[in-house]
């Protein structure tokens, strides 16, 4: 019995300190949910900010008239929202505003679990720091580009499921980075070889390669994770022919073979925001915190630094990828910096110092990044939307599937004219039904050089180019002609030979002017309100559905909770993908809701497996004890 008394005795301060730690990361999660849904919050904007926007929001409503074959590029992004639309009842707008906020949240606290540990690697202070830091460098891929936060929670759960050096983290991981894998597969390139090279330099470290080593659990990750993503592009393809299209400004000069206009305007982003992306002290504390790190995540966060490096310069000397997209990526930085931060407490030696030294150095690393945040807007306006809708309504009641619709984009400045054109065949995209999205063309010049069958000639070789390519776009035959926007207004414009005004900001070459009821299933703006509340509960699902998977693959519950979205996210993705795949309807409620079921009920399953595994070998020494105390 006094055995048992001294166990129980010792358990206490443990289980107070997985107390705090619990509501420490709840305030971690609660601040970064604040700081993601500021420019709602501030400006009461009805979408979300970022360019990449209306892309995902046509992706999937394609996805989910047609199949994801339609939008096969990255198939687990439509997957998840509109998996997460039906599960939570929300439309598509909120959740892809409610999952693009939850997920810089969720990378800050999955860095906190890699940094964390089991309350080992990191001090209290030093978890948090990482926390903070690396949920503020996700602000730099918080504007649209929702794949690439996936498979950035996606890559540090993985990473921290590899650190604790066990089978079943290796197999959880694989499933982790193969779903973050379908959803973003040019940055799986990238993180398969920062593990690659980490694999590597374990197997050198410890002079053999096996099963049970760092290197071998690497491998095992690995390879079912390139399994996945290889059988998942594969199915992808089965079925519709996937819609084609630019969807950037950079895809287009790609497409067009203006490769040194390209790299010209790689190079020029780069310059601008290398500044941001890696101020001095993240910089200095990265690589004070090198010295501070020690063993896999030492080798992880340095292979990863190691690829960023080379990454940044490959990409500017070739122009093949921005190199500032490898430092959004880049959250080995920040997860460095808070070693560093580490290693200069430790060197200051008291607390009473090395505590607000840190918070004062935190402060002025995320300022500059939360300030730019609090500034970021959508590309996206009811505005735009509202008269984007009336076209797709003449087009709806004026031609037929197959007719083309030609919207016709302008700008004075080249520099704007590129991101003109493709966006507004996004947005067009997101507004028609999903059945005419094939018809969407965009010419890049006036109403006037169109009708007269001609490109418009600015003298500037790449606006020259890009009108040129987008009028031998479109199919020879009868089309119908949408302008909208300010320029309409010009009454120049409106002379144009069979262009009818619809609106002050609409006009078309089909019919007269008539009132046309709204579409049944037409794109609408969000209530600042209801993206509020749509970010937190996507970010409550994803913590209760991923939490069996993370406890299990992790060990302890703190650590747990804080990486519980990180497994969910790229987990549901996988499963809402398989289930389409299968014959699901995506976005249904039914199919939604059982997607979540099997996501996340596995991984609570597994979860109990271990839990009874646990308590049946810890039984048989307990009963020796007790037995042992009652013969003393």
């Amino acid at each position: 019995m006094a055995t048992t008394s001294i166990a129980h005795e010792r358990a206490r301060p443990r289980s107070a300190r997985t107390g705090i730690d619990l509501l420490l990361i709840g305030v971690l999660g609660a601040v970064l949910l604040r700081v993601f849904l500021w420019p709602t919050l501030r400006h009461a904007y009805p979408f979300p900010v970022g360019p990449d926007v209306p892309v995902y929001l046509w992706w999937t409503r394609v996805s989910e008239f047609g199949g994801i074959s339609m939008a096969s590029e990255r198939p687990g992004a439509p997957a998840l929202i509109g998996t997460l639309q039906g599960a939570l009842g929300q439309g598509v707008v909120g959740a892809l505003s409610g999952l693009q906020y939850a997920l810089g949240p969720t990378i800050g606290l999955a860095a906190a679990a890699l940094a964390r540990g089991r309350g080992r690697t990191l001090p209290r202070g030093g978890w948090l720091a990482a926390g903070v830091l690396a949920g503020a460098w996700a602000t730099f891929l918080g504007e649209g580009y929702v794949s690439n936060l996936v498979f950035a929670a996606a890559f540090l759960a993985a990473a921290a499921a590899l650190a604790r050096r066990t089978r079943r983290a290796a197999f959880v991981a694989a499933l982790v980075l193969g779903g973050g894998a379908l959803t973003h597969p040019g940055f799986f390139v990238v993180g398969a070889i920062v593990l690659g090279i980490t694999g590597l330099w374990a197997a050198l470290h410890e002079g053999r390669f096996g099963w049970r080593t760092d290197a071998g659990r690497v491998a095992t990750a690995l390879g079912g994770a390139f399994a996945i993503f290889g059988v998942g592009l594969l199915a992808a393809q089965i079925g519709a022919q996937r819609v084609t299209g630019e969807t950037s400004g950079d895809a287009f000069l790609r497409h067009t073979g203006q490769l040194e206009a390209l790299r010209r305007s790689y190079l020029d982003r780069y310059l601008d925001n290398w500044r941001r992306y890696s101020p001095f002290m993240t910089t200095a504390l990265a690589f004070a915190g090198i010295f501070r790190a020690h063993g896999f995540a030492r080798r992880f966060l340095l292979s990863w630094a190691l690829v960023t490096a080379a990454g940044l310069a490959f990409g500017a000397a070739t122009g093949w990828y921005p190199p500032d997209r490898v430092l959004m990526f880049a959250f080995c930085l920040p997860l460095l910096a808070a070693f560093g931060l580490v290693l200069l407490g430790e060197k200051l030696g008291r607390w009473w110092l090395a505590w607000p030294v840190g918070i004062v150095l935190v402060a002025l690393i995320v300022a500059p990044a939360v300030r730019d945040w609090r500034d970021s807007f959508p590309y996206m306006s009811s505005y735009e939307v509202n008269h984007m809708n009336l076209a797709a309504r003449i087009a709806a009641d004026r031609s037929a599937t197959g007719t083309p619709l030609v919207y016709v984009a302008d700008s004075h400045d080249p520099n704007e004219a590129l991101f003109l054109l493709t966006h507004t065949a996004n947005v067009a995209r997101a507004t028609v039904p999903p059945d005419r999205v094939r018809d969407v063309h965009v010419f890049l010049g006036s109403p006037s050089d169109l009708a007269a069958g001609h490109a418009s000639m600015t003298g500037d070789a790449t606006y020259d180019t890009a009108s040129a390519w987008s009028l031998a776009q479109i199919p020879p035959g009868p089309h119908l002609t949408f302008v909208i926007g300010e320029e309409i207004r010009d009454p120049a414009e409106l002379a144009t030979p069979g262009l009818t005004r619809w609106d002050p900001n609409v006009a078309s070459s089909e019919g007269s002017p008539t009132a046309l009821a709204p579409l049944a299933d037409e794109l609408t703006p969000v209530e600042p309100r209801r993206i509020l509340a749509g970010t937190w509960r996507t970010f409550l699902l994803l913590l209760v559905l991923g939490l069996g998977w993370s406890w299990f693959a992790l060990g302890d519950v703190a650590s747990g909770v804080a990486a519980a979205p990180a497994f969910a996210a790229p987990l549901l993705a996988f499963t809402a993908f398989v289930l389409e795949r299968l014959g699901a309807s995506l976005g249904s409620p039914g199919w939604s809701v059982l997607a979540c079921a099997l996501s996340g009920g596995l991984g609570y399953a597994l979860l109990t497996w271990r839990l009874l595994e646990q308590r049946r070998h810890r039984q048989p020494g307990l009963v020796l004890e007790q037995a042992a105390a009652l013969d003393a």
